[in-house]
């Protein structure tokens, strides 16, 4: 758990993602979902899929202002059909709070 203090303006948690996938079409059978967890609510923030595969490595950030004084759970979950495989690579995770 990771309390965003109270009293700060901006809240974001930051990551680089690679997705390479060996899926075809617009069809997203493999997903990553970003997830946050505040008391007994959680929520998903972002779904990334098989579709969004592309080279090399993407920033990419999330608000997290919603939750700014409140301690909260941050959950990345992979999910994959039975065939073709995709990669969900992570680096860099990081909230970021001003």
């Amino acid at each position: 758990a990771q309390e965003i203090p109270a009293g700060k303006t901006s809240a974001s948690l930051t990551f680089y993602m690679h997705i390479d996938t060996q899926e075809t079409g617009s069809t997203a059978y493999d997903k990553l979902t970003v997830g946050v967890t505040s008391g007994s609510t959680t929520t998903t923030l972002a779904t990334y899929s098989n579709v969004n595969a592309a080279a090399g490595y993407v920033l990419k950030t999330i608000s997290l202002n919603a939750y700014i004084g409140k301690t909260v759970t941050l959950k990345f979950t992979g999910k994959e059909d039975s065939s073709l495989a995709t990669s969900f690579v992570l680096d860099d995770v990081a909230v970021n709070v001003q």
